[in-house]
């Protein structure tokens, strides 16, 4: 584990350990498997597992039975997973993130008539449903300030009735609870921005068929979401607090992005494994493929890419955990931290995928060598989250502030 160097705690490198074992003995012979695993049995038997590790509780309340856990600590666990499969981190990371936005607001009946299940001993769903339809990423610029959502909400004697829709959110239609970014009046801009809890049993609520994906296709569903006249209880929104939800909103893409840049070097981490061993396993002109002045660079150039990209998200991660000095996560300079972090990883990501298969050859793209599974995961953390444009954007706009100039 010397990988992290001094950033984790006894306690992560025991939760490590822990998770190694379990993806060498439960997730890694099954991988491919889990890509085509249509009633999704082996992917909720992997998620149970997990589950069994205490790894879901991770991040929900104490009181609840949840456990503290860190940024740096939460990152390490989802990298640990990604090297087995991006999928199944990203669908372990959802509860934490939809329940946050409550946790922050204490809002009690939330966390009391919601959120128990999370903290049970096995593993149930969430989702965060914030993508539309009608703007795709912009809903998560900051330039639109909550301008660009389109599923309203309005609030009706004690109820909130939502009407829209969502794309693309993870765990949709196999959520127990689903957290929908609403606005309640455009024209309020942050203000409007409502963050709202729907049970999945709720009238009004449905959803397309599954989304066929090139890769993540069972461990992370994805499919559109659609409210008509969906109806829940006032506190059901995370805050009433004015600007509050807005506050909350940022902390999703902040959190999102900074996940992701862990997920991605998880996955280069697996493919670099691979490529070491393809490369030490066979031989020409008398020597190991890998000591030949060719192969050796091209895999330490895949090493200093993983190396730097999981530094560059620790480093985040550690600065998300000392706000005193760095601020909220939500901040601008946050935002920009955590989005440099993933654009960096998955553009890592992604050419160490490229050069492991053009270290393997024609095996590379051979399902049984997992590389083209890795870069095909690779690519798509690469694109949500508002991918690298608009994660480039927020670096610049998070930064210019501190620049100095004459």
């Amino acid at each position: 584990m010397k990988e992290y160097a001094d950033f984790i705690t006894e306690e992560d490198r025991m939760m490590i350990a822990s998770i190694r074992d379990f993806v060498k003995e439960e997730i890694l012979p099954i991988r491919q498997q889990l890509d085509e695993d249509e009633d999704r049995r082996l992917v909720h038997g992997v998620l149970d597992g997990l589950a069994s590790l205490g790894m879901h509780k991770r991040g929900l309340p104490e009181a609840l039975g949840g456990m503290r856990a860190s940024a740096i600590s939460l990152t390490v666990g989802y990298e640990e997973v990604s090297r087995a499969d991006c999928g199944i981190a990203m669908t372990l990371s959802v509860p934490p993130w939809v329940f946050g936005p409550a946790m922050r607001s204490h809002n009690e009946r939330v966390m009391q008539e919601l959120c128990p299940q999370y903290c049970g001993d096995t593993f149930v769903e969430a989702c965060q449903a914030m993508t539309e339809p009608e703007g795709g990423c912009n809903i998560e610029s900051a330039e639109y300030r909550g301008k660009a959502i389109h599923t309203r909400a309005r609030l009706d004697g004690d109820e909130w009735v939502i009407n829209g829709a969502k794309q693309f959110p993870s765990g949709a239609s196999v959520a127990d609870v689903y957290l929908v970014t609403c606005t309640t009046d455009p024209e309020l801009a942050e203000e409007g921005i409502a963050l709202i809890y729907v049970p999945a049993d709720t009238p009004g609520l449905s959803f397309s068929k599954p989304e066929n994906k090139m890769g993540m296709r069972f461990t992370d569903v994805n499919a559109s979401i659609y409210l008509d006249d969906v109806r829940v209880p006032k506190d059901y929104r995370a805050s009433m607090e004015p600007g509050k939800d807005h506050q909350s909103f940022r902390n999703f893409l902040s959190w999102g992005r900074l996940s992701s840049a862990a997920f991605a070097v998880g996955a280069a981490q697996g493919a670099l494994d691979i490529a070491l061993e393809f490369t030490g396993q066979r031989y020409y002109d008398g020597k190991q493929v890998r000591q030949h002045g060719l192969q050796a660079a091209m895999l330490a150039d895949m090493m200093i890419g993983v190396e730097s990209a999981r530094f560059y998200y620790l480093t985040v991660a550690s600065m998300f955990n000392n706000r005193k000095v760095y601020g909220s996560p939500y901040s601008d300079a946050q935002i920009a931290s955590a989005s440099g972090a993933k654009i960096y990883a998955c553009d890592m990501a992604v050419r160490v995928c490229n050069m492991a298969m053009e270290l393997t050859g024609s095996y590379g793209y051979m399902k049984d060598y997992h590389i083209e599974k890795y870069l095909r995961d690779c690519k798509i953390i690469q694109l949500w989250e508002g991918g690298g444009q608009l994660g480039r954007i927020d670096v610049a706009r998070g930064r210019y502030e501190m620049v100095p100039y004459v």
